[in-house]
């Protein structure tokens, strides 16, 4: 093998792993961020069910809700 080849091969080996783990990272972090999204749009689903029960509950009791 010529000293180019081997210096080639020499960095190849080097940036594998680290493009790998950046590559890595970046899928994780786009997997986690659509996680969170969605997490986060139940829980306002949820803060919504939550609100108008307690509207039709003050409806109910004949008392206003809380806004």
């Amino acid at each position: 093998m010529t000293p180019a080849a081997v210096d080639f091969n020499l960095l190849v080996m080097i940036l594998t792993p680290i493009v790998t783990a950046i590559m890595t990272a970046s899928i994780t972090a786009k997997a986690n961020e659509r996680v969170l999204k969605d997490i986060m749009n139940r829980v306002d689903d949820l803060e919504e069910r939550i609100f108008n029960h307690e509207k039709r509950i003050s409806r109910l009791e004949g008392r206003e809700a809380r806004t």
